[in-house]
């Protein structure tokens, strides 16, 4: 019943609304041909695309693509392992009653070793 696409598609006359040859909009404009050019200089490149373009690229294997994916992987899980026990492990030392956690005194005081070095000299 209304202005739209035809049973098969867009109707002919939606489509010149798009029709941008005969009318005036660029038709006051007048460009320079010599704006258009741009030109880089070699200082003004990135230092990041100056430096990848020297360089090739290692072209992997599948199976070393592979291989490294599942290094990463076990790399991430083992992190993760890594945060869980120094987090039970604190857990573990802020339960302990009446010292509470002594690692972060233990960290901030000099070794013993490094006292008696210092005082001889």
């Amino acid at each position: 019943p209304g202005p739209g696409p035809a049973a098969g598609g867009w109707s002919a006359a939606a489509g010149k609304d798009w029709d941008f040859s005969s009318s005036g909009v660029f038709s006051g404009l007048k460009i320079d041909p010599d704006t258009l050019v741009k030109k880089l200089d070699l200082d003004s490149g990135s230092i990041i695309s100056s430096r990848t373009g020297l360089e090739e690229k290692t072209v992997l294997s599948k199976k070393e693509k592979m291989k490294l994916r599942k290094e990463r992987w076990l790399q991430k899980i083992e992190s993760v392992k890594m945060a869980k026990q120094k987090q039970k492990a604190e857990a573990k030392r802020k339960a302990t009653p009446v010292v509470g956690d002594m690692q972060p005194l233990m960290e901030a005081l000099p070794e013993l070793s490094y006292l008696t070095t210092s005082g001889r000299e």
